[in-house]
């Protein structure tokens, strides 16, 4: 916290030695000259530093700039480029009117160096650019999409939040990536951060985006490829914190004439580290009654992962082009950890000593098959026929010392998931004039899930079920149908409206389970409306309002019938019986130049709640599994700021955080609870000569609440170094992103759980560093990625 408050006053003082440029532009017969592009860059290299537009009147207004000497270069359609002699900027400085003379006499071309800003803003959110960040090149995906402005990635669960709600469903390359939290963290780290083009965080999306996601969808865009010839980037990474950490990939791209062809292969290797400590009080009476406890978890797991991924583009015509790629994923998990607890009876005590071990492993599979037709000049038809199957095999083995327990002294856990999704998806596109035009789809998606688990006891040599409650056989089938429209308006050059409505209809239906409570047959058609207005107020102020309704669809890991040990007293397994989420969003953004402003309201029926501890079929055994709360209110307010000290030294803020109500009936007393939350993220990057720069990043995730848990605050210190093609990164550099948490903090729960949990991640024990290296030879630095494009099925799975 402490550099976090240096770094926050720096800021505000700076702001102090800002100015600002005015003036007006006119033609040769004193005319104003409206949309007219003016940029403020630097006199010393041409660095870009503010831009903005003419106004209808040809008056132009540029946001504070630090003090300095600058020029103007302003250029508009019709006219010759103007560039304005050196000019220093104290407080204020009015450029007068500057007459722009007619096309034909040019003066010399001024050549400016920028790059897109770390955040944008549009009518569904924000749009991230990490190349921006020197962390972004040896970090994995996950790590990048964890230093995202709102976002908070949970070390311990894997769960990611958006803007303090849970519920978020994540997509790569526009589809939904359908896995559990642990697979979905598995396969973006298998995936390197210097590969993402954007990280879309998209808060309200419109009617053409699958309706899932009540906390919005966050889209990871890859770099794409269009350069003629042969090209490619090899790189590798390798780094330490409690544990080895390795990355070496390889992609090629051939574009020539009528076809592309891209390949890639990427291995990857993590040793890590985590220690759990618990203490508290409970009554279980598995163990006989009320009891106080310590419990430590150690754990030191690695993994491996190799990925390949192919494809091809073929150019049939001007106005045709078919194709398809194939990616498939191996991961292996190797699951070490040492358990230990002590246990206070009223009238006796014991201890529990425990050793588990096990191997995890992961097969992803995705196939598609695309077709894109231009019919006219006005007139666009997509298709796309994807195929996606996520295997899991998860056997386990506990030996264990306790005797007071439903399990054995040796026990094994084998958990088995098989889930195949199918989607088929047209859309369609007719631009009727500059000012008119319409997108309009169908999507069909059907899954099917089996998951089988079960918990054996070793007994006189005999493998047997543990109890009633602890092994399940589950199928799921699920169908959705979609069809949607979004018909959009420009009214003129200031105002666009868009208005669209999407409709699903889902079947969901279950068999052969071994607990009658997860026969489930649900059915539900319902109508998603959305509406976006944006209007440009003058040439730096910019109004969008948008309302938004959106659904979200328990993943197929929290369906499943799994049930996984975790210790003497408690399983780990799904809820075939949660019910969706539906939220109505309504939403107020404001950007003045690059500063971004933005208000969101949204009300939650049915929140899905992650890891809750309630009873189940067997008495006394604490169930950790999602659970339906009635409601949740959120109002959020999120603030991006950049700030440009000099052209060595340039900051970014995003401050997001709001209030949040829900009221839980789960819980043997009602509970509803209000609380404040925010989060902060910046950056402070120094770039350097000889290619040399320097980048300072972190985030503060204040205190929050999940259900009867209090989260407590967390804060993270990174930095970056770079040379050329070289990368070194420190991950946690104060060692201080441990989470804390109190169990029980609100109400009694059935067990009159009060628990205290303090998880240590790798990086408290010791920084993260790792050493990268990237280059890219050939035409173009990045291989293509096919244009397949269903949108919602991957997130789910």
């Amino acid at each position: 916290m402490k550099s976090l408050t240096i770094l926050v006053c720096t800021w505000l003082i700076s702001l102090a030695s800002y100015g600002q440029v005015t003036g007006k532009l006119t033609d040769d017969k004193r005319n104003p000259v409206p949309f007219a592009s003016v940029a403020l860059i630097l006199a010393a290299d041409s660095t870009l530093v503010r831009s903005g537009l003419s106004n209808d009147s040809g008056a132009f207004h540029l946001l504070a700039a630090p003090r300095g000497h600058y020029m103007l270069k302003i250029t508009c359609l019709g006219y010759a480029n103007y560039l304005s002699p050196p000019f220093g900027v104290d407080t204020a400085y009015d450029a007068g009117t500057i007459p722009l003379r007619a096309a034909g006499q040019q003066l010399n071309e001024v050549v400016i160096r920028s790059s897109r800003p770390l955040v944008e803003q549009t009518t569904g959110g924000l749009i991230v650019n990490p190349q921006t960040s020197i962390m972004t090149r040896g970090s994995t995906v996950l790590e990048v999409l964890s230093r995202s402005p709102g976002v908070i990635l949970d070390h311990q669960t894997n769960a990611i939040s958006l803007n303090g709600k849970s519920g978020v469903m994540v997509m790569l390359d526009g589809k939904l990536l359908r896995l559990s939290a642990d697979q979905l963290a598995t396969l973006l780290n298998g995936k390197r951060g210097e590969d993402i083009d954007r990280i879309e965080l998209l808060t309200t999306p419109p009617a053409k985006y699958d309706a899932d996601g009540n906390a919005g969808l966050i889209n990871i865009v890859t770099k794409k490829n269009k350069q003629a010839g042969t090209s490619g980037s090899v790189s590798a990474s390798a780094g330490y914190g409690k544990g080895a950490k390795a990355y070496a990939g390889a992609q090629l791209n051939f574009n020539q004439g009528k076809v592309n062809l891209h390949g890639e292969y990427s291995y990857s290797h993590g040793k890590s580290y985590a220690l759990l400590l618990a203490q508290g009080s409970n009554d279980h009476t598995i163990l006989g009654g009320p009891s106080k406890f310590h419990y430590n978890g150690e754990s030191d797991p690695f993994y491996n992962y190799q990925g390949f991924s192919a494809g091809m583009d073929y150019r049939a015509s001007t106005n045709t082009t078919i194709g398809g790629s194939i990616e498939y994923g191996i991961t292996t998990e190797h699951t070490k950890s040492h358990n230990f607890g002590d246990y206070a009876l009223p009238d006796t005590s014991l201890t529990y000593d425990s050793q588990l071990s096990g191997t995890n492993h992961i097969h992803y599979l995705h196939p598609n098959l695309y077709l894109e037709q231009t019919i006219g000049k006005t007139q666009k038809l997509s298709v796309n026929l994807d195929y996606f199957r996520n295997q899991t095999d998860n056997p386990t083995q506990v030996q264990s010392n306790s005797s007071n327990s439903v399990f054995a002294a040796t026990q094994r856990n084998h958990a088995f998931a098989n889930i195949q999704v199918s989607v088929l998806q047209a859309d369609y596109t007719h631009t009727f004039s500059k000012k008119l035009q319409l997108e309009t789809g169908l999507k069909g998606t059907g899954t099917h899930s089996q998951s089988t688990s079960a918990i054996e006891n070793l007994l006189n040599g005999t493998w047997v079920p543990a109890s009633a409650g602890t092994s399940n056989d589950l199928t799921t089938l699920e169908l959705i149908g979609a069809a949607y429209a979004v018909l959009s308006w420009k009214p003129d050059s200031l105002t666009s409206l868009s208005a669209g409505m999407r409709y699903e209809y889902s079947s969901n239906t279950t068999g052969h389970s071994l607990n009658a409570q997860y026969n489930v047959d649900r059915k539900l058609g319902k109508l998603f409306p959305d509406i976006f207005l944006s209007r440009k107020l003058n040439t730096a102020d910019q109004l969008q309002i948008s309302y938004t309704e959106r659904i979200t669809r328990p993943s197929f890991a929290d369906l499943a019938s799994y049930v996984a040990y975790n210790d003497p007293t408690s399983v780990f397994t799904g809820n075939p019986a949660l019910k969706p989420t539906v939220t109505h969003n309504f939403k107020l953004a404001y950007n003045h130049g690059d500063y971004l402003f933005s208000i969101l309201y949204s009300y939650d029926t049915d929140p899905i709640k992650g890891i809750q501890g309630v009873p189940g079929l067997t008495p006394g055994l604490v169930y950790l599994m999602p659970e339906n709360a009635d409601w949740q209110n959120n109002l959020t307010g999120q603030f991006n700021v950049p700030v440009k000290i000099a052209a060595w030294w340039q900051m970014n803020y995003n401050l997001s955080g709001g209030w949040h109500r829900y009221r839980i009936s789960y819980f043997p007393e009602l509970l509803i609870n209000s609380y404040f939350s925010y989060s902060l993220n910046f950056t402070e990057s120094f770039p350097l000569p000889k290619k040399y720069a320097i980048e300072l990043s972190g985030n503060y995730n204040s205190a929050s609440y999940e259900g009867n848990v209090r989260n407590y605050g967390t804060a993270v210190l990174n930095l970056g170094i770079k040379k050329g093609d070289f990368r070194l990164s420190v991950a946690d550099l104060t060692r201080s992103g441990n989470y804390r948490g109190f169990s029980g903090a609100l109400i009694i729960d059935a067990f009159a759980t009060r628990v205290k949990i303090d998880y240590r991640p790798e990086s408290y024990f010791r920084p993260i560093i790792k050493l990268s290296y990237s280059h890219s030879f050939g035409s173009g630095g990045k291989t293509a990625v096919s244009k397949n494009g269903t949108k919602a099925e991957q997130d789910r799975l």
